[in-house]
């Protein structure tokens, strides 16, 4: 597509079209790869989504997160402009996210028609706007390495979004409880805590709390799980831990490494479900164990 016929709004319009439930692996691909090459950058990416039909139809009042968003969004462009942005973790990574977590939201009503949704996977419209603001923050400053202790690099973007958040003029009592709101999701995209809120999910009363945590989580992986946008972005992770791990560099770069991260993987939400994602998956590792010698 010509660079200058490109429309962002509408192009976000027709894929999150309601009456169109989901998209094909190729269109999830063309979007994306499009999405990075013609966005001018986070903020106004962020601007385009929250104006779709679908966000606008999720209406909330008041609402201050459209613009906490919209602040997060800045504060990204501003960070990838003194060229501090990790090869992976960077502002094309956070539009995935927040674009994936758009694609599994809209699931919820077809989920619901076909008898999957229960009741603890509901979610509210505020919940939406709160898991947008996670999906958009959930990486803010990220210096590109892996944490010495568990939820390390997590603890520091919500630290940082606090200190924007307030200098941005938002109320202290307000960016408090939205903090507490959404801390646990974003901690759960510590990947060491993975198994374990798979084995919360997988328990006979599962918590409303890890299931928003889980979209966040799903919402996080499910771009690294197509086929030729998984392999970009699994090169990406690997440039980014050159430096500091060489040896898991190393490691994922490779076939196998790649497969092994594929495999273990597991998208429970009905969102997902409803969304194929769990079909991709599937897919993907049948291509790659085809590849293997």
């Amino acid at each position: 597509m010509n660079p200058q016929q490109f429309d962002l709004n509408s192009a976000l319009n027709r894929f999150l079209d309601s009456d169109h439930a989901t998209s094909s692996c190729q269109d999830l691909e063309a979007l994306l790869s499009e999405i990075e090459r013609e966005s001018k950058g986070m903020h106004f990416f962020l601007e385009m989504l929250i104006n779709t039909n679908l966000w606008k139809s999720w209406k909330i009042d008041p609402n201050p997160y459209q613009s906490m968003i919209l602040t997060i969004g800045s504060e990204i462009d501003r960070i990838a402009s003194k060229g501090n942005e990790p090869a992976f973790h960077s502002k094309k990574h956070m539009m995935d996210v927040c674009l994936m977590l758009s694609y599994l939201l809209k699931q919820e009503e077809r989920a619901e028609e076909s008898g999957v949704l229960t009741q603890v996977w509901k979610i509210s419209s505020l919940e939406k706007w709160q898991l947008l603001l996670a999906a958009a923050a959930h990486d803010l400053g990220h210096p590109g390495l892996m944490n010495s202790v568990p939820f390390e690099i997590e603890q520091q973007s919500l630290d940082l979004l606090a200190t924007l958040l307030l200098r941005a003029g938002n109320d202290a009592a307000m960016i408090q409880e939205v903090l507490e709101t959404i801390k646990p999701w974003i901690l759960a995209t510590d990947h060491g805590q993975y198994t374990a809120l798979l084995e919360r999910l997988s328990s006979n009363t599962p918590k409303h709390v890890d299931c928003l945590a889980m979209l966040l989580v799903e919402s996080d992986l499910a771009s690294s799980v197509l086929p030729i946008r998984g392999k970009l972005l699994t090169d990406r992770l690997c440039e980014e831990w050159s430096e500091p791990y060489p040896e898991k560099s190393i490691a994922l770069r490779n076939q196998l490494g790649y497969l092994n991260f594929l495999t273990s993987l597991h998208f429970l939400s009905p969102h997902s479900v409803c969304a194929g994602i769990t079909t991709i998956l599937d897919n993907s590792i049948s291509q790659l164990h085809a590849q293997m010698p």
